[in-house]
């Protein structure tokens, strides 16, 4: 095997198993953030971040065995954090629901909260990520004025 045609296999494998614990991140970012864990079970947040940071290593400056036996884990430990939260009831906290006056109610947070956010409620609430709000913000200077008094005044809050 050529070291250019062993390297290509090197990245594959990387490619893969992060593709895997990403699809297995899904779920757990879908409805529940890191902090969230860590105000549940602190000891499983603090091994999961470990785990974390070994598959990181592992995809850095790790061998092809390594690559795979901590990703592996990793979409284990992702499957563990989800069951924990699960069973401990925890409220959905990766998105945040808003309420305008005339009853418009929206959802942010990251796109794996979308399909939560549809399972929740259905199309009566609509989903943006933060980037889309800013984007919002800054296409009208209405919204941009708005901003600069939050800017100013910290905490203030629009009333309808």
């Amino acid at each position: 095997m050529t070291a250019g045609r062993r390297h290509w296999d090197e990245y594959e494998v990387c490619v893969a198993w992060q593709g895997r614990v990403s699809d297995a991140a899904l779920p757990f970012e879908a409805r529940w953030t890191e902090a969230a864990l860590r105000r549940i079970d602190p000891a499983l947040h603090a091994r999961f971040r470990k785990q974390r940071e070994l598959f990181s290593a592992a995809l850095e400056s790790g061998t092809i065995n390594e690559v795979v036996e901590h990703g592996a884990a990793m979409v284990r430990a992702y499957v563990a954090v989800f069951t924990a939260m699960q069973a401990a009831d925890a409220p959905d906290d990766a998105h945040q629901i808003g309420r305008g006056p005339s009853g418009l109610t929206i959802a942010i947070g990251p796109k794996p909260c979308c399909a939560r956010v549809q399972e929740l409620y259905g199309n009566a609430v609509q989903w943006f990520t933060p980037d889309e709000i800013a984007a919002i913000i800054e296409m009208d200077a209405r919204f941009k004025a708005v901003a600069e008094v939050k800017r100013v005044f910290p905490g203030a809050e629009m009333k309808g």
